[in-house]
């Protein structure tokens, strides 16, 4: 009787277990969404400009910038400035 009942304890464990393994293999690709190309917002070079217009203010960062230190540096330093400038005093 043991035996038995270590035999379905083993084909059950079998069963949960490959049961998961399937969740966790086909369960991570059901959770990406496919994006149709009719349906992509961004489709050209100029879009992304309109999409960053369209939600107010965008500062572009400098171009002479090269090093990550400097543009740290200017992330620190200046962005807050220009950020404070255009959002202006508020009363």
């Amino acid at each position: 009787m043991a035996d038995l009942a270590i035999s379905l304890l083993v084909v059950l464990a079998g069963a949960v277990g490959m049961l998961l393994l399937l969740v966790t293999w086909f369960g991570s690709r059901s959770l990406t969404p496919e994006i149709e190309d009719e349906l992509d917002p961004i489709l050209g070079a100029r879009d992304p400009i309109a999409i960053y217009e369209s939600h107010g203010p965008f500062i572009p960062m400098p171009t002479h910038l090269t090093t990550s230190d400097q543009m740290v540096e200017w992330m620190t330093k200046e962005l807050p400035k220009l950020t404070a400038e255009i959002a202006g005093p508020r009363t």
